[in-house]
């Protein structure tokens, strides 16, 4: 009888540890950490030439602040800015984006500016460790003109 139990004990234990290392196995599967891409998170405006549009830079001849976030689909920005004449301006804006390379297209879905709704901005961007640049309007062949719009982000912690 002695015999009997100490094998159903080592029939059950080994079942035990049997599930206890499959319940392990799947929870170490489960937790695997779904790929970010590099663009994902949020963004703080340090410098901007909108040549293309006024020839004004920031900060130099604009104060104020814009941030832009990134999630796995969506953009969203937000900022304001000061001009030399006192007036404040919001900036907000957000919608969709794809991004293959260094091709990184918007389609905004409400915009401070009117005229980028409904309409595709093609911008070159890239990334260099902890700053984002971005350069637009590209042409369908992604070519920049002589005179575009360029601004750099870097990463917030």
């Amino acid at each position: 009888m002695y015999i009997c139990l100490e094998n159903n004990l080592k029939t059950v234990l080994m079942k035990n540890a049997l599930f206890f290392c499959l319940t392990l196995l799947l929870l170490f599967a489960s937790c695997k950490e779904e790929r970010r891409l590099a663009i994902e998170g949020s963004w703080r405006m340090v410098y901007g030439d909108w040549m293309a549009s006024d020839s004004a830079t920031y900060p130099a001849k604009i104060q104020g602040s814009q941030i832009k976030t990134w999630t796995k689909e969506y953009f969203t920005f937000v900022g304001e800015f000061k001009r030399g004449d006192d007036a404040i301006e919001a900036a907000y804006g957000g919608g969709t984006y794809t991004l293959i390379g260094k091709r990184y297209t918007e389609n905004a879905v409400y915009q401070y500016t009117k005229a980028y709704l409904d309409n595709e901005i093609r911008i070159l961007l890239e990334i260099k460790g902890d700053t984002l640049i971005q350069r637009w309007p590209a042409t369908t062949e992604w070519k920049l003109p002589k005179r575009h719009c360029m601004e750099k982000y870097v990463r917030l912690r």
